[in-house]
C-alpha cells in the first residue's frame, strides 16, 4: 500500500521552490484572521446572549452560520484563486472580512447578528483557501512540509491570540462588539503585508465554477444544523423533522450532480475523482470526526463556563494551556512525523481522549451554580491541546501530500470545507446533546463521550500506516 504520510525530499534544496519568508508570514498572518474570529466569538458567546437576549439555540447559530457559508463556498473561493489569482482573491477577502465585521458588530438581534455572520462567513471562504493553495504552489520538497507544519501552528497561535484578545474585549468595557470591530484595523495591516510581500499565483487555465454544487452543499449542511440547534428550544415543530428527513435527499443530489458535472467534462465543486488520490480519502477520515470532536468541545466548554459565571477574559485564560500546548505540539510534530510516521497521530488522539477524559473527571462535582478556576482545569486542558495538535497538524500536509500544484486551491479548500463543516456540525450536534442533557451533568456526559470519539480517531489514523493492506 502507498503511504499516504508526506516523505522527505531527497532532491536539492537549492534547485526546490520557497516562499521568502515574509511571504510566508504574510500569508498565515492572512489565516489568523478567520481563525481568530470564530474562536474569539466562542469566548464572547455569554456576552452575546445577555446583551442581545439570545436563546442557546441561536448562540449556535451564531457559531454555526459562519461554519455553513465558510464550509459551502470555500472550494468555490479556492476556484476563484486558481483562476484569477490567490493573491488578488485574497486581498478581495480581507477586504469583505473586515466590512462585514463591522455589519456583526452593528447587530442589534440575534437574527441580525446570525445574518451578519453568514456573509462573514463568505468573506472568509475567500481568505482561507488562498493560503494554503499559495503554499502548495509556491513551495516544493522540505520548504512545503515546513510551510505546512507552520500552517498548523499558526492555528495553535491563533486561537492563543482569539483566547486572550477576545476575551479581553468581550469582557472590557468595550462590549462582545469590539471582538468584531478589532477585525477592521487587523485586517488591514494583515492586507497591506500580502500586497507587498506575497507573490501571486494562478492555475493554467480558468475554469467553470460549480454554483449549484455549492448551493446543494450549503442546503445539506443549512437542512441539518438549523434544526438541531433550534428543534429544542422550539419543542420539535413539524419543520425540523421535515428538514432532517431532506437531510439525505439533498447529499444524494449533491453527490449525484458532482458525478454527473465531471462526467460532462466540467469541473464539480468537489470532483470524484480526487478522491483517487488516497491522501484524501484516508486523511478525511481521520480529520472529520476531530474537526467534529473541536467544535463541539469548543462550544460545549464556552458555553458551560459562562453558565458557571466565568467572563469573557476568564474563559479564555482557562483555555489557553490547551492553545500553548496545540502550539508546540503543531511544531514537535513535523519533526517527529519522518521517524515515527502514523504512530505519532495515533498517539496524539490518544491523548486527546486522555485529556478530555481527565478534564470530565475534574469538573464532575460541579454544581449547577458553582464556579471554577483556570488552575483546575490547566492540566487537562494541555493534555488535550497536546494530543489535539500532534493530530491537526500533520493531517493538513497528509490530506494534500498527493494533490498536483495545479489542484492547489482545489484540494485545499475541500480540506477547510471538511474543517468548517466539522467545526459547524460539531457546534450543533454536540451542542444539542449537551443542552439536551442539561447543565447538570450535561458536561461531564458530554466531554467523554468526545473522549470516545477520539478513541476511535486514534484507530482511523491506522489507516495512514504504509505497512498495512
Amino acid at each position: 500500500m502507498t503511504s499516504t504520510l508526506p516523505r522527505p525530499s531527497t532532491g536539492d534544496a537549492v534547485d526546490q521552490r520557497r516562499l521568502h519568508p515574509a511571504a510566508l508570514v504574510a500569508a498565515l498572518a492572512a489565516l489568523t484572521v478567520p481563525v481568530m474570529s470564530f474562536f474569539s466569538v466562542n469566548v464572547a458567546l455569554g456576552e452575546i446572549g445577555v446583551d442581545l437576549d439570545a436563546s442557546p439555540g441561536m448562540l449556535q447559530l451564531v457559531v454555526g452560520a459562519y461554519g455553513v457559508m465558510y464550509a459551502a463556498l470555500v472550494v468555490i473561493g479556492g476556484r476563484l484563486g486558481d483562476s484569477h489569482g490567490r493573491k488578488r482573491m485574497l486581498v478581495l477577502g480581507l477586504a469583505a472580512f473586515a466590512v462585514t465585521s463591522l455589519l456583526c458588530a452593528a447587530a442589534q438581534t440575534p437574527l441580525q447578528l446570525v445574518g451578519a455572520r453568514f456573509v462573514q462567513g463568505v468573506s472568509a471562504a475567500l481568505v482561507a483557501p488562498q493560503v494554503l493553495a499559495s503554499i502548495h504552489a509556491n513551495t516544493e520538497g522540505h520548504h512545503r512540509t515546513r510551510a505546512l507544519a507552520w500552517f498548523g501552528a499558526t492555528a495553535g497561535i491563533a486561537t492563543s491570540l482569539a483566547f486572550l484578545v477576545g476575551g479581553s474585549l468581550a469582557g472590557s468595557d468595550l462590549g462582545w462588539r469590539s471582538v468584531f470591530w478589532i477585525n477592521l484595523p487587523l485586517g488591514v495591516l494583515v492586507l497591506a503585508a500580502v500586497v507587498r510581500w506575497l507573490p501571486e499565483s494562478k492555475a493554467p487555465s480558468r475554469t467553470a465554477l460549480d454554483w449549484p454544487g455549492a448551493g446543494l452543499l450549503f442546503a445539506t449542511m443549512a437542512l441539518l444544523i438549523l434544526p438541531l440547534t433550534e428543534g429544542r428550544t422550539l419543542d420539535w415543530p413539524l419543520w425540523t423533522w421535515l428538514c432532517l428527513a431532506g437531510v439525505p435527499v439533498a447529499a444524494t443530489a449533491l453527490v449525484a450532480w458532482q458525478a454527473r458535472t465531471e462526467r460532462r467534462g466540467d469541473l464539480p465543486l468537489v470532483p470524484p475523482s480526487l478522491f483517487r488520490f488516497r491522501s484524501i480519502p484516508v486523511g478525511l477520515a481521520v480529520a472529520t470526526p476531530m474537526f467534529v470532536t473541536f467544535g463541539g468541545f469548543m462550544f460545549v466548554y464556552s458555553y458551560m463556563a459562562a453558565v458557571h459565571g466565568l467572563d469573557p477574559l476568564r474563559i479564555g485564560v482557562s483555555l489557553l494551556p490547551m492553545s500553548a500546548a496545540f502550539l508546540v505540539a503543531s511544531i514537535v510534530a513535523g519533526r517527529l512525523l519522518p521517524r515515527y510516521g502514523a504512530t505519532v497521530l495515533t498517539v496524539g488522539a490518544l491523548v486527546a481522549a486522555a485529556g478530555f477524559g481527565w478534564l470530565a473527571l475534574a469538573l464532575d462535582d460541579l454544581g449547577a451554580t458553582a464556579t471554577f478556576g483556570a488552575a483546575e482545569v490547566a492540566l487537562p486542558m494541555a493534555l488535550s491541546g497536546l494530543g489535539l495538535g500532534l493530530v491537526w497538524s500533520p493531517i493538513v500536509g497528509v490530506v494534500l501530500s498527493q494533490v498536483p500544484a495545479h489542484l492547489a486551491g482545489l484540494g485545499g479548500g475541500l480540506l477547510i470545507t471538511v474543517m468548517q463543516a466539522g467545526l459547524g456540525f460539531g457546534s450543533a450536534v454536540v451542542g444539542s446533546v449537551y443542552l439536551g442533557w442539561g447543565v447538570g451533568d450535561g458536561f461531564e456526559r458530554t466531554v467523554l463521550l468526545l473522549a470516545a470519539a477520539m478513541v476511535v480517531v486514534a484507530g482511523l489514523t491506522r489507516l495512514l500506516d504504509s505497512r498495512r493492506g
